[in-house]
């Protein structure tokens, strides 16, 4: 692509020159200090050399120049690496972010590698040639005021810089040192009134320029080639372009115009000879566009790396006759290529069977370009899944799961699905890159995936059991197919005092006037306070038999919660829940419990970690039953908590929402204050704390347990409308509830007379 390369102040001072071992020592010169301008004599301390033979090169490399003995390579942090055909070993030449690493300026066709030091405004501004291959040292002075464009073998080229024309270069000076002696010659044959002069494409012994002139200045640039030994420019017959790139070879020269979107891109192949022209459609949109030259066959393809480019592109670099026809496929992408002295080409791309790395093209028997890979970067084409951090078991009911993923790369469509292997209940999330950090699940820009699961999924809450992962990744660009990992993981919860569905989450029942009894499951959707319910389903009928039913929470030592129920004659039934949001048969627990008021469970009082029963007889004692976790026998002999009680017209147990050591109780006397006795875990309760006042408005009061995964037991009210509104717990004494919340549940009024 046209340059000049006509702004840069400073030029080297960043290069760092350390050599590691090759054929023959290689002197240290002094470089630049990038805040003084002064000489240092300085060596980086962690050169690498690869071992002989294992010619590799770091993820995202690009390849700028190629020789005889190996070639050089930019990585992503622009360190400079020197590979030998021979060996593969590896040369760690410093860093450089000055020169331009897609440009002629650190060298072309040869083993002579351009080190640029010193300031534009100083004396020392000057080249170091260093001969890769023998460990020679040239230097060619810049001197003051003037860029350096690009080498060729030993030959530096160079243009006056001008602050009045703005740094653009109207002409070209070959610096090259012959006998000890610095020559300087000055390329004829171009317009008088030529500029943005810049080199395109380099070839032995030539190099392609690219100009602009009164004729092509709005039509784009004009191109000459450069015979080095007599300094004369010859323009070629090729039309002027813009954003175009150039390849020479010793019968053809090519450019490539990249294409505005949607348009394709035109390749031109001159002869040399004839002074004939080709033109191509290459039928894909390059940008950046990559041309060059192998025998009579032009190779082209846009310069895009694995994390770049959209499915709507075709990223593959192809090779087509000079004289036209149809093009083949060489690679499945490229990202950069450099000419070798022998005709070859060096390209970094890659393959979907070799994966990434540099790729040699030469003639093959029958003329047409093959490839073979020279040096790889332990990259697959596809997207690959890196690395990965995912928990076993997620304990829902203490803190989220947290799990991660790496994946190779970004630029991807990713779906991350997460499913209950019984049930088939799922959570789906569709992922793009972003730069955000925060959130339940997100993917950022290195390919990270993360996942925060509180629990949620398509049916609510998770049930607990088994569950896979699984994570699709489509690439944007389509390089290389979707990747599918997937792996198991289990989720596990405490048993929940009104969880019936072993899912976490409480689940409401109603019994209506009919006597029938209903499920509601709810939950709280993530990062919404709100509390929503399912559908209802039917458990059964005949619940009218029953003038009290009362959820207890898990008595028998199960995964889901338990119900009792008294019948007109006093008898007290257990209904052992099954985790499938059904009852097993009832059993009979006694007689005579016709003598209390109020029954209400659902807490631990005793501190001994079973649910226990607190009752309420008719001269206004509090009763409490221990639960001795045996379904057979599920409570033992009652003990007396105190008097009074007869003052409160509801009585609700509501596990531990003040933050101590056991379950609490609510009770709402006949003014419609609101109390809160606070367990002390030995069957009795501290003082009594007021909460509020207006609590008369509601017809009931269920402790339904923790709705929203904090942790803290919420309370539901429902009232005298039928709406029911939700107290979220805090955990704190003096301000058990945050504000009420209306739920969004099913309808209460006129349909059901209970609701536990």
């Amino acid at each position: 692509m046209p340059h000049s390369n006509s702004s840069r102040k400073l030029l080297a001072g960043a290069v760092a020159l350390a050599l590691g071992t090759i054929a023959g020592p290689l002197a240290l010169p002094a470089l630049a200090d990038s805040a003084t301008g002064t000489g240092t004599a300085t060596t980086r301390p962690d050169t690498e050399v690869q071992a002989a033979g294992t010619a590799a090169l770091p993820p995202g490399s690009k390849v700028i120049m190629a020789g005889a003995t190996g070639f050089l390579a930019s990585t992503r942090a622009y360190d400079l690496l020197w590979t030998r055909y021979a060996d593969g070993s590896t040369t760690n030449l410093g860093r450089s972010y000055a020169q331009v690493p897609m440009t002629r300026s650190f060298g072309s066709v040869s083993d002579v590698v351009a080190l640029e030091q010193g300031y534009l405004d100083k004396a020392d501004h000057r080249v170091e040639l260093h001969d890769m291959s023998t460990g020679a040292v040239s230097v060619v002075a810049l001197g003051k005021s003037r860029n350096f464009i690009g080498s060729v073998g030993s030959t530096a080229m160079a243009c006056p810089w001008s602050a009045a024309q703005g740094g653009d270069c109207s002409e070209l000076h070959l610096l090259s040192i012959v006998d000890g002696v610095q020559t300087d010659r000055t390329v004829t044959g171009l317009p008088d009134d030529a500029r943005t002069v810049g080199v395109e494409s380099t070839a032995p012994g030539s190099l392609v320029l690219s100009y602009k002139d009164p004729l092509g200045a709005d039509t784009g640039f004009s191109y000459a080639v450069v015979d080095l030994a007599s300094g004369v420019a010859t323009p070629s017959h090729l039309a002027p372009s813009t954003f175009a790139a150039a390849a020479l070879s010793p019968k053809h020269l090519a450019t490539l115009q990249g294409g505005v979107w949607p348009a394709t891109s035109r390749l031109r192949v001159e002869n040399r000879g004839t002074g004939e022209v080709t033109q191509i459609d290459t039928h894909q949109h390059t940008s950046p566009p990559l041309v060059g030259l192998v025998g009579d066959w032009a190779l082209f393809g846009s310069g895009t790396a694995l994390s770049e480019g959209s499915t709507d592109e075709d990223f593959s670099f192809r090779a087509v006759r000079v004289g036209g026809g149809t093009s083949r496929k060489i690679l499945d992408h490229a990202t950069s290529l450099a000419a070798t002295p022998d005709g070859a080409l060096l390209v970094m791309g890659g393959t979907l069977a070799q994966g990434e790395g540099v790729y040699r093209v030469t003639p093959g028997a029958d003329g047409a370009p093959v490839v073979k890979l020279v040096a790889g970067t332990g990259e697959p084409e596809g997207i690959t899944l890196v690395s990965s951090d995912v928990p076993a078991v997620a304990t829902l009911d203490t803190a989220p799961w947290k799990a991660r993923w790496q994946l190779s790369r970004y630029n991807a469509e990713v779906i991350l699905t997460l499913r209950n292997t019984a049930t088939g209940a799922s959570d789906t999330s569709y992922l793009s890159p972003s730069d955000a950090t925060t959130g339940p699940v997100g993917m950022d820009y290195h390919g990270r995936i993360r996942m925060d699961w509180t629990g949620w999924t398509d049916t609510g809450s998770a049930p607990n059991g088994n569950y896979t992962w699984q994570i699709t990744a489509k690439p944007f660009n389509a390089l290389g197919p979707d990747l599918k990992v997937s792996g198991t993981f289990k989720v596990t919860r405490k048993p929940a005092p009104h969880d019936y569905t072993d899912n976490g989450s409480p689940d409401l029942l109603a019994r209506d006037s009919a006597g029938a009894l209903w499920r509601m499951d709810t939950s709280h959707y993530p990062g919404e306070p709100k509390l929503y319910g399912t559908d209802r389903v039917k458990v059964g009928g005949g619940w009218n038999i029953y003038n009290r039913v009362t959820a207890v929470g898990n008595l028998a030592g199960g995964s889901a919660g338990d119900l009792v129920a008294r019948d007109s004659a006093g008898v007290l039934w257990l209904y052992l829940g099954t985790g499938k949001g059904t009852f097993a048969t009832r059993t009979r627990i006694g007689a005579g419990w016709n003598a209390y008021t109020q029954l209400t469970g659902t807490g631990d009082f005793s501190g001994d970690g079973k649910a226990d029963l607190v009752a309420r007889d008719r001269d206004g004692y509090l009763w409490l039953y221990k639960g001795t976790g045996n379904w057979k026998a599920p409570y033992a002999a009652r003990t007396r908590v105190g008097g009074g009680w007869n003052i409160y017209n509801q009585v609700t147990a509501v596990g531990n929402i003040a933050g101590g050591s056991a379950g609490d109780l609510v009770a709402r006397d006949s003014a419609g204050v609101l109390w809160l006795y606070q367990g002390t875990g030995k069957g009795t309760f501290a003082t009594r704390t007021r909460i509020g006042a207006g609590w008369n408005t509601y017809t009931q009061l269920i402790g339904m347990g923790d709705s929203d995964i904090d942790g803290k037991p919420d309370l539901l009210a429902i009232d005298r409308n039928g709406d029911p509104w939700c107290y979220r717990g805090t955990g704190n004494a003096k301000a058990p509830f945050t504000a009420r919340a209306m739920a969004n549940l099913f309808y209460v009024d006129g349909h059901y007379n209970t609701i536990v």
